[in-house]
C-alpha cells in the first residue's frame, strides 16, 4: 500500500467514497448528518481547493491502482482561550473503503499525517468521528488517540 499527497485524479473516488460514508453515518444520526442534495458537487469543488493549501494535508492510500482511503488534514485556528503550546491540525474527512481496513489503511494515513504535522511543528491533532463509528473509534484508541470532546444533539423538529 502506498501513501501519497492526493493529485487530481483521485478526486472521483474521493468523493464516492466520502459520499458512501456520509449515507453511513446519516444512518448514525439523522438530523445531525444529513446528507445535502448537492453534496457529491460542493465536495468535489472544496476538496480541490483544499489540495492547493499549504497548511492542509491531503493523503490517500492506493493498493494497485484502488483508492483504499484518504485523509485530510487543516490548520485549525486555536480557541483564544486555550493554549496548546502550537498549532492544532483538524482531521475532519478521514474514508476507508471498508470498516475492517480502519485498522490497518486508516492506520497507515493517520500515522502519515501524524508524522507530517508533527514536523510542521503542530501541538495537536483532532480527529472527527461519528459517535457510532466503532471501527473508526477503535483504531484511534490504538493509535493512543482520547476523547477530549461530545456533542450532544436533539432534533427539534
Amino acid at each position: 500500500m502506498e501513501i501519497r499527497k492526493s493529485n487530481a485524479s483521485d478526486l472521483e473516488a474521493v468523493v464516492a467514497l466520502v459520499e458512501r460514508q456520509r449515507h453511513q453515518y446519516q444512518k448514525y444520526q439523522p438530523t445531525f448528518w444529513r446528507k445535502a442534495a448537492d453534496s457529491a458537487e460542493t465536495t468535489r469543488g472544496f476538496f480541490t481547493k483544499l489540495r492547493s493549501e499549504q497548511e492542509t494535508f491531503f493523503l490517500v492510500a492506493i493498493e494497485g491502482s484502488q483508492l483504499q482511503g484518504f485523509l485530510i488534514a487543516r490548520k485549525f485556528p486555536t480557541p483564544p482561550v486555550f493554549a496548546p503550546d502550537g498549532d492544532i491540525y483538524l482531521v475532519d474527512d478521514f474514508c476507508v473503503l471498508e470498516p475492517h481496513h480502519w485498522l490497518t489503511v486508516g492506520e497507515a494515513l493517520l500515522s502519515h499525517a501524524s508524522t507530517l504535522i508533527h514536523e510542521a511543528g503542530a501541538a495537536q491533532i483532532v480527529v472527527i468521528g461519528a459517535d457510532r463509528d466503532l471501527a473508526k473509534a477503535e483504531m484511534l484508541r490504538r493509535s493512543d488517540l482520547t476523547i477530549a470532546s461530545n456533542w450532544w444533539t436533539k432534533p427539534l423538529k
